[in-house]
């Protein structure tokens, strides 16, 4: 039994038609679900145009229905992804390649270290002084908890499952990486500010694939998008 499911698993793998099949079929999901998403956004940041910064939180919702219909297929095909789950924080993690490299460390000592370095960074661009630091800080953890969460379901949760369970860890990172630094590009981003995305997205990929779920990666996320908004990066 084992045998067998191993060899239905290297024919996909090594299928082309079945990878590009599998592919077009992700392309729909994500044409389907970018074109709710927006319009919900459109929506609610119009129903909301004087109260800008809510209206850009709440539309950030509009990623339930962008996981929709992922969640859909995979209910349909009953493929369980690969990194939808909880994860562990004990996987070891390696700098600076994730799968290998001279340093290595759980990943929750990578995360404390991360986190110390990048708060340590954008302490300097943040205007401590500012009259609505504390409404500032209220809208910071509201975006990155609705926006983290549900990124990382959607990114990493389908969408890097699915490029890993085809084309293999390394090389589904990197598509999956690289597609989430050009899906910032309608948000307004610069080019080169998408390509730091893509880095980022790299990382963050590099996380859920060691520990084998979302929660640590969610952290990260969570973290960045709150000093995102108080740096002035987003809102």
């Amino acid at each position: 039994m084992t045998l067998a499911y191993i060899a239905c698993r290297r024919v996909s793998l090594f299928n082309p038609s079945k990878r590009i099949s599998d592919t077009a079929m992700l392309a729909l999901n994500m044409i389907m679900g970018y074109i709710l998403y927006r319009t919900f956004g459109e929506i609610i940041q119009n129903g909301l145009a004087d109260h800008e910064a809510w209206g850009i939180i709440l539309s950030r919702l509009g990623l339930i229905l962008f996981v929709m219909p992922f969640a859909l297929a995979a209910m349909r095909t009953r493929e369980k992804p690969l990194y939808l789950a909880i994860g562990t924080w004990r996987s070891t993690i390696y700098f600076p390649w994730i799968f290998k490299g001279p340093l290595k460390d759980p990943i929750w000592r990578f995360m404390l270290i991360f986190l110390v370095m990048v708060c340590a960074v954008f302490s300097f661009f943040m205007d401590w002084g500012q009259p609505e630091l504390l409404a500032l800080a209220g809208y910071a953890l509201s975006f990155a908890l609705i926006n983290a969460v549900l990124e990382e379901l959607l990114w990493r949760g389908y969408i890097l499952s699915h490029f890993a369970s085809r084309f293999g860890e390394l090389k589904g990172l990197v598509i999956a990486g690289v597609t989430f630094g050009l899906y910032h590009y309608h948000l307004g981003f610069s080019w080169p500010v998408c390509l730091l995305f893509s880095i980022f997205g790299i990382m963050m990929g590099g996380v859920a694939i060691r520990s084998k779920g979302l929660a640590p990666v969610m952290v990260m996320h969570f973290a960045m998008n709150v000093l995102f908004v108080l740096s002035g990066m987003i809102l």
